[in-house]
């Protein structure tokens, strides 16, 4: 069994070997993408396995079905052995995933982006991204950003599935500008290349993590506060991850903030958590309610607290939960729902973190025994 590793607290580590491991795919504490045939058959995976898998081995058919997905491209194979084999599992437009494997080695030649970026990580083998007479090798531990506006072709090697995060245009965007406090002038440009094994590239793959596992379902029941945290989340996580013009000018990746301003920001801002822990709260609500950018935020509770705004959102949200819980008829309610109601997507890690900070299970508390 060929299975690829990442581990997300003591670093992204991707390899491919045999080997028997439980079944625990996609855990943020070591995320687990396993494959129980050869890595061409990406339809055995459980990458969004939930999801139903479009395979086809005709090229055009290949290409009409990718190019309804992504955009218009030129689609040819490569001169490797092998016949072409495509899979492909997709959420569909909007901020989703897709899991994509030719089974052979291609070249593709697409119309520029003009509506949707997108960040492609293989999850073994090596795929080439031409950018005018600039080339980016993407492996498992450097993803490719094809530009925007601009022409560029790529070459897949065979046995190079790749998971594939898109985000629409005007989405992104707006989440730069929440981000670091500015409009952009012009066009978000994104450096062509995002180094997984860094320590935003990590934070960036966790997120991606927890969007797969709410993605991965064939029903949706997550709330809508749920999608918006997880999609701010990673949106945040890829520019932070990914040097882009708009980061560069701004020059927040290492700026100062003064200690006083910086004190006064974060009280500030535990006390709008404190005043408003009852209302769906995002990160980006509570950087404009303080007039501040994100990026802003971020420094200055990193400073003071040496934590992040989403770690004490994710606090208050867990108090939210256990004041829901112990005021809640044990007969007729659930912990799953009120979990959801709080914006958790994952009821297991829900579970766990809970009983971190309080000692007791959510169910505990419900049953009246967590008090």
């Amino acid at each position: 069994m060929f299975w690829i590793e990442l581990t997300s607290l003591q670093g992204c580590v991707l390899s491919a070997a045999r080997s028997k491991y439980p079944k625990n795919a996609w855990t943020p504490e070591g995320a687990h993408v396993m494959l129980s045939q050869p890595l061409a058959s990406p339809a055995s995976t459980r990458v969004l396995d939930q999801l139903p898998t479009l395979a086809t081995a005709d090229l055009h058919e290949a290409r009409e079905k990718i190019g309804t997905l992504f955009c218009p491209h030129k689609l040819q194979k490569g001169a490797s052995q092998g016949a072409l084999k495509m899979n492909l599992r997709s959420t569909g437009a909007g901020v989703g995933l897709h899991l994509l494997d030719y089974g052979a080695s291609v070249k593709i030649s697409p119309e520029a982006l003009k509506t949707f970026y997108m960040v492609q990580i293989p999850l073994s083998g090596r795929a080439d991204l031409q950018i005018g007479r600039q080339q980016v090798v993407s492996t498992p531990q450097i993803a490719s950003v094809p530009p925007i506006d601009a022409e560029f072709s790529m070459h897949w090697e065979k046995n190079t599935p790749q998971v594939i995060l898109t985000a629409p245009r005007a989405a992104l965007e707006s989440a730069a500008q929440s981000l670091y406090g500015a409009q952009i002038d012009g066009t978000l440009r994104l450096a062509p290349s995002m180094d997984i094994s860094s320590a935003e590239g990590q934070a960036f793959m966790r997120s991606i993590f927890e969007l797969h596992d709410m993605l991965n379902e064939k029903n949706d029941r997550h709330s809508d506060y749920a999608r918006r945290l997880q999609h701010e989340l990673v949106l945040a996580r890829w520019l932070m991850a990914n040097r882009s013009n708009l980061a560069q000018s701004m020059e927040q990746w290492n700026s100062p903030t003064a200690n006083g301003y910086s004190s006064r920001l974060v009280q500030e801002f535990l006390a709008l958590l404190r005043a408003h822990s009852a209302e769906d709260l995002t990160v980006s609500d509570m950087a404009e309610a303080l007039g501040v950018a994100a990026r802003t935020l971020q420094v200055a509770v990193a400073r003071e607290l040496n934590s992040t705004p989403s770690a004490q959102l994710r606090k208050a949200r867990l108090e939210r939960a256990r004041d829901l819980l112990t005021a809640a008829d044990p007969q007729s309610a659930n912990v799953s729902q009120i979990a959801q109601d709080c914006g958790f997507v994952h009821l297991g890690r829900f579970a766990q973190s809970y009983k971190h900070q309080f000692g007791v299970s959510p169910s505990a508390t419900l049953r009246g025994k967590g008090n």
